[in-house]
């Protein structure tokens, strides 16, 4: 090994690679891997079709659901996933990117004009926004202090 900042594993792998015969380095060779199902049938005009990613996060919930529920039976459930799914898209054209730059700038222009306001009031706490804001943009920790819940769609 000339590069000894690489793990020793990775020159045993190297070495496994190299000892194999040609015929049986085709078996590792990368695929073609399929279109997603989206891409060929649009949600819009098909109802049901989900990403196969969503089909797998519902497939794994319904499993550990089990078959009965007393409030929606699973066909049901799946169904309505799939309208939250069609729901959450974003329509061909729509300003999702200006929207997500005004959800960041209302909370902290209004966070830096609440300064101005309570500037010399002991009781207010305005100082309360910008820290989160800070933790979302400039560190990104992986424990964040305000958790919040990620939904799949």
């Amino acid at each position: 090994p000339t590069d000894i900042t690489r793990d020793p594993y990775y020159w045993e792998l190297e070495k496994m690679w190299r000892s194999l015969d040609e015929e049986e380095r085709q078996q590792y060779e990368r695929k073609p891997c399929p279109d997603p199902i989206t891409s060929k049938n649009s949600p819009k005009y098909k109802f049901g079709t989900i990403t196969e990613q969503l089909d797998g996060l519902i497939q794994s919930y319904l499993k550990t659901r089990g078959d009965h529920n007393e409030y929606t039976p699973k066909d049901k459930f799946t169904e309505i996933m799939s309208a939250k799914y069609l729901e959450s898209m974003a329509a061909p054209g729509e300003s999702v990117g200006l929207l997500a730059a005004q959800s960041i700038g209302e909370p902290s222009t209004q966070m830096t004009l609440n300064t101005f306001h309570f500037a010399g009031r002991g009781d207010m706490n305005v100082t309360l926004g910008i820290p989160r804001l800070r933790e979302i943009l400039m560190t990104a920790s992986a424990r964040l202090k305000t958790p919040n819940m990620d939904i799949p769609f």
